[in-house]
């Protein structure tokens, strides 16, 4: 574990850089976690970008692999989701909501 793991979680997520709180931000909006491909959609930054911001999140202990679905990533704990919804904060809560479940209509389908 690294150093930055050892955190309280709001001094971890204060450390991200801002593409990489994005992320987080759509994960903590996408109940039963969040594909790659939808966080691609989402992100709309370059594959490499995309790579360097989720090592980020999962290095300061924010983010982690789904276990058995190698392309998926959720939060670690609830109490951190529960903090990463309070910082959206209400007047961007339901569009960011509303974003991430529509990208994860497009790329999941319907039933996703």
């Amino acid at each position: 574990m690294s150093s930055e793991s050892n955190l309280e979680p709001s001094a971890r997520l204060a450390q991200l850089s801002g593409s990489t709180r994005r992320l987080l931000d759509y994960v903590a909006l996408l109940p039963g976690g969040a594909l790659y491909a939808v966080l691609r959609h989402l992100a709309r930054v370059s594959e490499e970008d995309m790579v360097v911001d989720l090592r980020e999140a999962v290095d300061a202990g924010v983010l982690a692999v789904m276990p058995g679905r190698p392309n998926a990533y959720e939060l670690p704990d609830e109490a951190l989701r529960a903090l990463v919804l309070e910082q959206i904060g209400p007047e961007r809560l339901p569009k960011l909501r509303a974003r991430a479940e529509a990208a994860r209509r497009r790329v999941e389908g319907p039933e996703g």
